[in-house]
Parts: C-alpha cells; sequence; structure tokens
C-alpha cells in the first residue's frame, strides 16, 4: 500500500512539472540574467507577405517575426501614405502583426503605398524596435524617389514634432480642406520628414499640425506651412517595371516656382524658392517649412461697463487692430492697453449718455457707457498705491527712474510733497519727478542714484490728484538701494547690412522672449545703439523684416498668399556685471 501511495505522487509530480513546461512554452518569459539583448526582432521573408509588390491586390499584409513581438502605440506610430478612407485593423497574433484592410478600402490605381511602422513593432524581452517598413504598388512599378525636409516655427525658427507634411498632385488652394493628401510624412522631434517613394510630378506642398487628425485644415486654430507655388518632384522610371533599387532613393530634383512658370533644378537636393520666404528656404537636406497660426479674426470677447470712469474691453487677442472712438460729451480720456484687453479711463462732468464704438475689420461693436454711477463712485472711490512685492528693497539701476504705480490715472502732483530720503541719515534730497505720458497710473521719480546708497521714498497725502479729481489720503512709502554701476553690464547693440529701402523691427528679448527694448528701423543700411546700466543676464536680439510696415511681426495667410514675415534671431553671449557687451548680426534675409 506505502509503495502504491508513493507511485501515484510520483506520477502526479511528474503531470504537474509536465504542465508547467507546457505553460512556459505558451506564456514566453524573458530569460533572466546573461548579456542584454539588443536584437530587434528579424521579418521572415517566406512566412510573411512579400514586400515590393508590383500590380498589388488588396489583402491582408502578414508580417512573420523570429520572435514574439508586441504591437505599441499603434494609432500614432503607424503611418499609411497615401493615407486610406477607411483605417485598418492592425493587430498581434503570436509571433505575426498584420494589416487587415477595411472592405470598403479601395486602393488608388497606379500608386505606391508605403506602410511605416516606426516604433510600434517591438520584441518582448528588451523592447528592442524592428524598423519595418512595407511598400507596394497598384501599377507596373514602385515609385523610388524622396522628398525630404525639415518644419520649423516662423516666429522662433524652433523644430516643431507631429507636423504632417503633405503633398497634393492637385494644386487648387482648396484642396488642403476638402481633400487627404496624395503622399504624408509626419515630423520627428528634430521637426524633420521625409516622404519615400514619390513618383515623378508637380505637387502642392502644404504642412499642418492637425488638432483633429482629418487631413484636412479646417480650423484656424490649426498651425500650416506653404510653398506659394509647385513643387515640381523629377526622377526617372525604372527600365525594369518589377525591380526597385531600395539604396538609390534619393530627390533626384525639387523646384519651387517663383515665378509665374513651374521650373526644374538639375542639381540633387537644389531648390529653387519664393523670394519671401526668409531664413533661406532650404537646406542641403532639402525644403525648410514655415510654421505659422493665421492671425485669428478679431472680436469683442466682454465689456464691462459698471464702474464710473472705466470701460473694460477684453478681446479674443491683442487687440493691436482695434479702432475704439466715442461720443464727445466733454469727457477726458486716457488709454491703456494689457495684453488682450483695452481701458478707457473717462472723467466727464455732465451725466449724458454717450457710447463707445469698436471698429474692427468692417464691423462695428457699439458699447453704451452706463450713467448714474459718478455719484455713489467719488462717495467710496479712493486713490492709492499699488501693494508693492514683497522681499528685500529693490536694486535700482543707476540712471533710471524708479516707478510709483496708484490704482487711477494721474494728471498732477505736489512735489513738495514726494520726499526721497537719502541713507540712514535721512538726508532730503530733490528728485525730478512726472508722470509718465504712456502708463498714466505711474509717477516716475528720477534722481542721480549714489552707488550703494538706500533710499526711502515718501508720497505724503494729498501729494497726488486723479483723473477724478481725488487725491491720495494715505501716505505710501517706498524703499530702494542704489546699484552700483559695477554691478551692471553695458550692451551695445549693431546690425549690418539692412536695406535702406525696407523697414525693419529690432527688438531685445529677455530668457522667456519678453521684448525689453524695441526700436523700428527703416531708411538706413545699419543700426547701432547701447545700453548702459543694463542687469546681467542672457539676451536674444531680433530682427524682423517689417515688409507692411507696422512695426511689429506679421504672421502669415494662406488663402492670400502671405508668407510670415521672416525673423532672424540671434541669442547673445552672456551679459556679465561690470563687462561691455558688443554683439552684431547681418541683416541675411
Amino acid at each position: 500500500m506505502n509503495f502504491f501511495i508513493l507511485k501515484i505522487q510520483t506520477t502526479y509530480a511528474l503531470l504537474f512539472a509536465f504542465g508547467c513546461l507546457l505553460v512556459s512554452c505558451a506564456n514566453p518569459i524573458p530569460p533572466e540574467g546573461g548579456p542584454r539583448d539588443q536584437t530587434p526582432p528579424k521579418l521572415d521573408s517566406l512566412a510573411s507577405t512579400r514586400n515590393f509588390q508590383t500590380r498589388f491586390q488588396k489583402q491582408d499584409i502578414v508580417l512573420a517575426f523570429n520572435e514574439w513581438v508586441e504591437l505599441k502605440d499603434a494609432f500614432n506610430q503607424v503611418v499609411i501614405s497615401p493615407p486610406l478612407e477607411h483605417r485598418p485593423q492592425i493587430v498581434r497574433k503570436k509571433k505575426t502583426i498584420q494589416v487587415l484592410f477595411d472592405e470598403r478600402e479601395v486602393l488608388r490605381d497606379s500608386a505606391t503605398y508605403v506602410i511605416n511602422f516606426g516604433e510600434a513593432i517591438r520584441d518582448l524581452t528588451e523592447g528592442n524596435v524592428a524598423p519595418i517598413v512595407f511598400v507596394f504598388s497598384t501599377g507596373d512599378y514602385i515609385d523610388s524617389l524622396t522628398v525630404e525636409g525639415k518644419v520649423v516655427d516662423a516666429y522662433t525658427a524652433k523644430p516643431v514634432e507631429n507636423v504632417l507634411f503633405m503633398l497634393y498632385e492637385n494644386l487648387a488652394d482648396s484642396v488642403v480642406r476638402k481633400d487627404r493628401p496624395f503622399y504624408f510624412a509626419k515630423t520627428d522631434k528634430e521637426g524633420a520628414f521625409k516622404v519615400s517613394n514619390v513618383k515623378s510630378g508637380k505637387f502642392k506642398a502644404f504642412a499642418l499640425l492637425d488638432q483633429n487628425l482629418n487631413y484636412r485644415f479646417d480650423s484656424d486654430a490649426e498651425k500650416i506651412a506653404f510653398l506659394d507655388s509647385a513643387l515640381i518632384v523629377s526622377g526617372e522610371v525604372p527600365d525594369v517595371p518589377d525591380s526597385l533599387a531600395v539604396d538609390s532613393l534619393a530627390l533626384d530634383s525639387v523646384a519651387v516656382d517663383s515665378m509665374a512658370q513651374d521650373s526644374i533644378v538639375s542639381d540633387t537636393l537644389a531648390v529653387a524658392a519664393d523670394s519671401v520666404v526668409s531664413p533661406k528656404p532650404l537646406s542641403p537636406k532639402g525644403l525648410v517649412m514655415r510654421l505659422f497660426e493665421e492671425q485669428k479674426p478679431l472680436f469683442l470677447r466682454s465689456k464691462d461697463v459698471n464702474t464710473y470712469g472705466l470701460v473694460k474691453l477684453t478681446f479674443n487677442r491683442d487687440p493691436f487692430d482695434a479702432r475704439v472712438t466715442f461720443d464727445s460729451v466733454g469727457q477726458t480720456v486716457f488709454f491703456e492697453t494689457e495684453k488682450d484687453t483695452i481701458r478707457l479711463w473717462y472723467n466727464v462732468e455732465t451725466d449724458d449718455p454717450w457710447n463707445v464704438y469698436v471698429q474692427r475689420d468692417t464691423i462695428t461693436d457699439t458699447v453704451a457707457v452706463r450713467t448714474g454711477l459718478k455719484e455713489s463712485f467719488l462717495a467710496t472711490a479712493t486713490l492709492k498705491a499699488a501693494a508693492p512685492a514683497g522681499g528685500p528693497p529693490v536694486k535700482q539701476p543707476p540712471g533710471t527712474p524708479f516707478p510709483v504705480v496708484f490704482n487711477h490715472p494721474l494728471v498732477a502732483f505736489d512735489a513738495g510733497g514726494i520726499k526721497v530720503l537719502e541713507d540712514t541719515t535721512g538726508t532730503e534730497v530733490q528728485p525730478n519727478l512726472q508722470i509718465d505720458a504712456v502708463e498714466r497710473r505711474k509717477l516716475l521719480i528720477n534722481f542721480p542714484w549714489k552707488d550703494g546708497k538706500s533710499y526711502e521714498i515718501r508720497v505724503l497725502p494729498g501729494a497726488v490728484t486723479d483723473l477724478f479729481g481725488l487725491v491720495n489720503a494715505d501716505s505710501t512709502s517706498r524703499k530702494l538701494t542704489a546699484g552700483a554701476a559695477k554691478d551692471f553690464g553695458t550692451l551695445t547693440l549693431k546690425v549690418k547690412n539692412l536695406d535702406s529701402t525696407m523697414a525693419y523691427v529690432i527688438r531685445l528679448l529677455d530668457k522667456s522672449d519678453a521684448p525689453l527694448r524695441t526700436y523700428p528701423v527703416s531708411g538706413t543700411d545699419g543700426f547701432q545703439t547701447t545700453l548702459n546700466f543694463f542687469p546681467p543676464g542672457t539676451y536674444t536680439l531680433e530682427l524682423i523684416e517689417d515688409l507692411d510696415r507696422n512695426g511689429r511681426w506679421t504672421t502669415g495667410n494662406y488663402d492670400l498668399h502671405r508668407q510670415p514675415e521672416p525673423v532672424q534671431r540671434k541669442i547673445l553671449e552672456e551679459l556679465r556685471a561690470n563687462w561691455e557687451l558688443e554683439s552684431e548680426i547681418d541683416a541675411g534675409f
């Protein structure tokens, strides 16, 4: 009996071990220990659908590998060009990846299709990527030309990722809004794109940051880039229809017409471009497409007339092109613009009704100013200084005024009620005082501040008067320390080779691209300015070719065939304390 029980137990153990072996065979487990596997899965060509087929008939495509694989992020990684009308199913089955065409899909005649799997196919152990590209043609031969290039932001010149670069056989302007492209590719992290297996021909070239993934420019919020004229891709058709020299994929010749007719440049990777595209639209690697967002139509988002003395108009964007007028009823008015908002400060003697008019393009918005608010406003309103930022006393650059900001526009001040005390001794000094001509809520206090000295500014009660005739009821105090000249630097900016017939905007930007200085320039071939006592830091010098002479950068417009204005930028060497830095930029538009 004991022998029989032992035999049964041994049999169960063997069956258990055999079952474990079967499970391990059915479920691959990454091996432990040993050198790391760095070999990607290899395609088993005998068990796979033949690549580079011609006269291809719609069929399921099977890619078989020498090991188990996984399919990762196929929706974003797998790119099919020309795009299909119906997205196919892409599935993994054991050691295969399968592309299952929708039964409704109709492949184009005489077209070469490219299925680029990107980084979607990986092995199970280390995630090694199998770089698979499947190519087939519904015609007699596989097209073998390549168009490649880069997409950069038109303003910053930084590369833009995940942008569709698209080619259309139809050259009509409307095609980018109505039809899907014939060829396309997506940009990588460096903004680079490459469209392979392109046929010879003439194409419309267009780039799109596609927000709704429909391959169409159908939203004014989508960024685009375009060439004004046809892109000509030229190359010879292979002598033997069914053959393909895979390593010969090259951009034989590409041309972008800058005149009325299309032209072809025969040199490899050579392109002629429309003269308004700048910086130069080409590099040795191909096209450079400058991506931009069209200017949105301006509209009034909100209006606030509930406070006497202030009409607040908020727009959907910077209202630089808004024209604001008003009925004249003897009022005093000051305008103030900040980002997307225009503030119209007013004071009127009589409480008569009047309107403010906001004109934008051909549309005029009428804003009725409320009456009957003045008496209650004056009964409670106060003029006071804005609260200062916390922290230690401000380090004041030599030779620059110190601003004290109030809550209402100022119209007058009493110099006797504004004291500037120097050092711990409290010696009173005589400053130069003025109200800022543009930002009238600022009282500017100027004095030849002495290196390292501390100062206290006191604005006594009744010293300043605002637009409404109110005076400050409370005393205001501000403290600052005068920075030594050696704590600052001297920055000289130069721009050479300007076209004296053109207009430019030169700007100095801080590290966050906020403008610190702006200089409109025209009628000269050079520019130079020196900034003394400038804070140490890293700055960018920006040069805009102001084609429409409006004093700012103007974006492009597809329907008007207008490219965004050319911009050059140069990150300057770091300005250090007690240094003199001279920086020059060549206007190479």
